[in-house]
């Protein structure tokens, strides 16, 4: 009887440590799910995006002030906005890009999203700058005492945060009533694809408090946008990134949200979370192939 139970215990322990017949890790599966996958597919965007700015800062990628186009891999594909990088991934199954948190990707199931360094881009971890790829959003201009803009500034950052809050992370806790001076005039704001969702949505709202407004929103990208605020072709930038000391000289940039940069993959990638360190190396050229891209 005794040699029974020693059988039995010792075929109980082989049964689970083989999976009951499967004699193979866990991680095998997804290795070979991985060595499948091939070559990584990069997918990036445009030089003046602020996007891109803040995740080659982020990532270590680039310099303040300095083009990345000598830190990411030549090899990578170029689009102009989030969408198409949700378009670009959810077409190559060997892909990887970054949108922002306010990209929606939820009516699209060829794409998931990443977490990094085991983080999850949420409110929280976005709002307490817990999430690593995390950044604020502004408005910037000169200072020129335009009383339609600082009037706009001040339902922006006051009664328009609730609207902000469906976008992204509200940058300010926001007021409940907001009264304007019912200032007359054309605003021109130029800039980030990121913001510019929100603002056309933040300048509707304002048009209403204030019929004497007619609030012109232009998508371009950040650094476009400050391009133009500097010439006179408009009269504030979105920006999605940090200001570059020099540029913070002649403009001043109100935070208008925070945000955090996701990273996407095809729903059929095996990964659930990347590190940091390993996103720099692929966007580097330095790691190729998703069979080298370990999740931690």
């Amino acid at each position: 009887m005794k040699k029974w139970k020693c059988f039995a215990a010792a075929a109980g322990a082989a049964c689970l440590l083989m999976a009951c017949g499967g004699s193979e890790p866990a991680g095998d599966g997804m290795d070979e799910e991985l060595e499948a996958l091939g070559e990584i597919k990069v997918i990036t965007r445009e030089s003046g995006s602020g996007t891109r700015s803040s995740f080659a800062q982020t990532l270590g990628l680039s310099e303040e002030g300095v083009d990345d186009q000598d830190y990411i891999s030549e090899a990578a594909e170029t689009v102009t906005s989030g969408e198409e990088v949700v378009s670009a991934v959810a077409g190559d199954k060997s892909a990887v890009g970054y949108v922002s948190w306010g990209t929606d990707i939820s009516g699209n199931e060829d794409v998931k999203e990443l977490s990094v360094d085991g983080v999850q881009a949420d409110e929280q971890t976005i709002g307490s700058g817990q999430y690593p790829l995390d950044r604020t959003l502004y408005l910037a201009s000169q200072d020129d005492q335009n009383a339609l803009k600082e009037d706009f500034l001040t339902y922006v950052t006051g009664k328009g945060q609730e609207i902000v809050g469906e976008f992204f992370v509200p940058a300010e806790e926001g007021k409940e009533v907001f009264l304007s001076s019912q200032p007359s005039g054309t605003l021109r704001i130029h800039g980030s694809t990121s913001l510019a969702p929100v603002v056309e949505a933040l300048a509707e709202a304002y048009e209403e408090a204030n019929p004497n407004a007619d609030i012109q929103v232009t998508a371009s990208d950040s650094s476009q946008g400050i391009t133009d605020t500097l010439t006179g072709d408009c009269d504030m930038a979105m920006v999605s990134r940090e200001l570059y000391d020099y540029e913070r000289d002649v403009l001043e940039p109100v935070p208008v949200a925070k945000d955090g940069i996701r990273i996407i993959v095809q729903a059929s990638n095996p990964l659930e979370d990347v590190a940091a360190g390993t996103l720099a190396d692929i966007y580097r050229g330095d790691t190729a192939r998703w069979a080298d891209a370990e999740e931690d």
